[in-house]
């Protein structure tokens, strides 16, 4: 099943799709607009109904957060349908000339990612005609990610830094230690409204982002604490009591899983990004 909806909050458009093959969509992600900026491009999965709902938007360019499938999966006929240029960090420009692998489970829900090789790179800031959105750079949940803020308004585009308070499963690359570096550097910046990809917060951004952080850093803690114990990841896996999506473990084929987030922890305190 497809699910599509479209909202607004002060000069931003926001439009939420979700697929789901068997049933109602539990997985949705958002497409912003603001002064004719598309951000993100959504999943391939819904790439015609994403066409349709966008086709009476004025969009004079389009910002990709990072490579992810379900930000990245409909750069080129996006591109093609507004005759416009689509700008990217520099990292993700590098990335989406030959993009990862994906499993089968993202395949599943969020479907292909190609290949694209005419982004143009853009570390620094994005305009348009009313705003000026700085680019930070976000690392940990993809080496790529950044976030947009613009300070006037106190608006931040925060990519997948927060999603949930919580973590489900964990993809194999990301870092733990980045991720919480990120949200530090995140919480200095003044801002009010966080455009979150997959969770909006248009009151309490940053007490969500800092409730984020201390999550990141008890568990952390914990894995550290129980590998400074001489303790496997799998065996801090048990000994925390923690329990896998069976369902995303088994058709990822291990690439989504909640042990990866142990296995971050471990490798990121032995390379010392960690403490």
């Amino acid at each position: 099943m497809r699910a599509t909806s479209a909202f607004s909050h002060e000069d931003v458009k926001y439009f939420n799709f979700g697929y789901n093959p068997i049933s109602k969509p539990t997985l949705f992600s958002f497409i912003f607009y603001i002064d004719g900026l598309l951000i993100d491009t959504g999943q391939a999965k819904m790439r015609k109904q994403i066409q349709q709902t966008l086709a009476e938007l004025d969009v004079d360019q389009i910002f990709i957060t990072h490579h992810h499938e379900d930000h990245s999966g409909n750069i080129e006929p996006l591109k093609n349908q507004f005759d416009c240029p689509v700008y990217a960090p520099n990292k993700c420009c590098d990335l989406m000339k030959a993009p990862p692998p994906l499993s089968f489970a993202q395949k599943l829900v969020w479907g292909s990612r190609p290949a694209y090789r005419e982004l143009k790179p853009e570390d620094y800031q994005i305009k348009t005609n009313q705003y000026n959105f700085e680019i930070i750079p976000i690392p940990g949940h993809a080496p790529d990610m950044v976030a947009l803020f613009e300070r006037e308004k106190g608006w931040l585009f925060s990519a997948d830094l927060y999603i949930n308070a919580y973590i489900g499963y964990y993809l194999k690359d990301e870092s733990i230690a980045q991720q919480i570096q990120s949200i530090k550097t995140v919480l200095a910046l003044d801002f009010e409204v966080m455009f979150c990809s997959h969770n909006l917060h248009f009151d309490n951004g940053k007490e969500v982002l800092k409730n984020k952080l201390q999550y990141l850093q008890d568990f952390s803690g914990k894995v550290v604490r129980l590998h400074q114990q001489g303790l496997k990841p799998k065996e801090i896996f048990k000994s925390l009591g923690l329990k896998e999506h069976g369902f995303i473990n088994l058709i990822s084929h291990g690439e989504l899983s909640k042990l990866n987030m142990v296995k971050s922890a471990v490798r990121d305190y032995e390379n010392g990004s960690l403490t």
